[in-house]
């Protein structure tokens, strides 16, 4: 009985830890917005603590963003440079006052980013984001930019946006609204494919060419 008994309480103290453990964990939480001025691009590596990086779950960026910055922010979002998982949380990300410039290091694979343009594969892979607010300098997003974000709800697309690129928003299984600016002309194939919860699109006439495959696979209260 007494080896029970020892064993027991082993088990509830265990389960105990655990409980603390996780709940101090959630008390280090970073939920509060944080806002970053970077008076320089490439530097948002050096504004962040490495033991807050996979802490911080609701950021702004004011100033330049290069390839060094997107790729930090890739990480803080869930994925990484070669498409691996990350321990990084950020939810919603802010970047109305941030403005995309070339140069720093490549952000994935082989890609790297310009002046003014959500680059292909950017956000791609990025399972933590739920919100994103785009610089409202951006003039296109090129193609796979938020593909498989599949915690993307909501995505501010700025009034200077005039491409969406194929495959853009594929398998933002999350998104369930979009308002397409009346800047845009052009979609690419496949740009919302496989968003299987978007039931409310915005198309304005500005728009004149919509590729095959555009919406793919999703079901519209209006469109």
């Amino acid at each position: 009985m007494k080896f029970t008994f020892n064993k027991q309480f082993m088990v509830l103290m265990f389960l105990l830890l655990n409980c603390f453990a996780g709940y101090a964990a959630n008390e280090y939480l970073l939920t509060k917005q944080i806002t970053l001025k970077l008076t320089e691009a490439g530097t948002l590596p050096n504004k962040i603590a490495s033991s807050e990086k996979n802490l911080v779950t609701n950021l702004k960026i004011i100033g330049e963003i290069n390839g060094t910055d997107l790729r930090f922010i890739r990480e803080m979002a869930g994925c990484d440079v070669e498409g691996y998982r990350t321990s990084g949380i950020l939810s919603v990300l802010d970047l109305s006052e941030a403005r995309f410039v070339a140069g720093g290091d490549n952000y994935y694979y082989s890609c790297y980013t310009s002046n003014d343009i959500i680059g292909k594969y950017a956000f791609c892979g990025c399972s933590s984001l739920t919100s994103v607010i785009i610089p409202s300098s951006v003039t296109e997003i090129e193609k796979y930019a938020f593909w498989g974000c599949s915690s993307l709800i909501n995505v501010n697309i700025s009034s200077s946006v005039t491409e969406i690129g194929e495959d853009a928003f594929e398998k933002c299984s999350s998104l369930t609204s979009v308002n397409i600016p009346s800047s845009v002309t052009e979609i690419g194939k496949d740009a919302f494919k496989d968003c299987s919860s978007l039931t409310s699109v915005n198309i304005p006439s500005s728009v004149t060419k919509i590729e095959s495959g555009t919406f793919n696979y999703c079901i519209f209260e209006n469109l």
